[in-house]
């Protein structure tokens, strides 16, 4: 398991807590290193340029941070649509089925779609911890076969079968991509970028030279608990099947189960 995962399988705050931890203290023993070998009149002597410097990487990071946020917002949002898509389609596609008119056509395809419901359903939690989708991959082609082994005897059923085929092949889309979607991860150079950034950011603050050593402490602090903050938000994002913020699971899926056993 990845430092990621096993950190998204705390509780937000504690694994909020835990970086910032991290970051706090590697800015304080850092400063408490430098400031015992570097006396603080020499760095002062530096302070100007270190200054313009310092201003110069803090903007190429904080761009850099900014970038990745927007990257992996604008993942967890695609995510998250296409789960509502993948609902909505699931409904309707239940829908046309139990309309089709051929009464034991519509009964068999409605037992291989509750099947693979029932199948998603109760494998819902296991999907979210190790991405396990073969099961409901048996279901879906079975349904698939199904389907196309079935012969529309008229026009109305034509109509009705196509949006079927239709609604499935959408179905099989979105599920796809819910799928791809809690696989994915930022590139391994982005992470090198991200901590090697941080730790470069934080490392130029010990090189200022300040006459009250409690004040330089409580700005580095800061200044690293922001950044253990934004690295926080990008690995939530980056991971939408799993953590406190997930794009969650279709709705419709439990609907569906319960407009089944529901009286006809």
């Amino acid at each position: 398991m990845s430092f990621s995962a096993q950190l998204l399988a705390l509780p937000q705050w504690l694994a909020v807590f835990l970086l910032v931890a991290i970051a706090v203290s590697f800015s304080i023993v850092g400063f408490l290193i430098v400031h015992r070998f570097i006396p603080v009149q020499v760095r002062q002597i530096h302070n100007d340029v270190a200054g313009f410097v310092f201003a110069t990487l803090g903007v190429t990071y904080g761009v850099l941070l900014a970038f990745v946020v927007i990257v992996v917002w604008q993942q967890y949002y695609d995510a998250e649509e296409n789960v509502a898509n993948e609902s909505s389609t699931a409904l309707v596609l239940y829908k046309n089925i139990v309309a089709y008119p051929d009464e034991t056509a519509s009964n068999a395809m409605q037992d291989g779609f509750l099947g693979y419901i029932r199948q998603a359903v109760g494998k819902k939690d296991t999907l979210r911890a190790d991405q396990s989708f073969e099961g409901q991959e048996a279901d879906i082609n079975q349904l698939l076969s199904l389907i196309d082994n079935i012969v529309p005897d008229s026009e109305h059923e034509q109509i009705l079968y196509t949006q079927i085929l239709q609604n499935l092949n959408d179905l099989v889309k979105y599920r796809s991509l819910r799928h791809q979607a809690a696989h994915e991860e930022l590139p391994s150079a982005i992470w090198l970028a991200l901590i090697v950034g941080a730790v470069v950011t934080i490392g130029f603050t010990f090189l200022f030279g300040t006459e009250n050593v409690w004040a330089h402490i409580v700005m580095m602090s800061l200044l690293a608990a922001l950044i253990a903050v934004v690295i926080y938000v990008v690995i939530e994002m980056d991971h939408p099947a799993t953590g406190v913020v997930n794009i969650g699971f279709p709705n419709s899926y439990s609907s569906i189960l319960e407009i089944a056993k529901a009286p006809k």
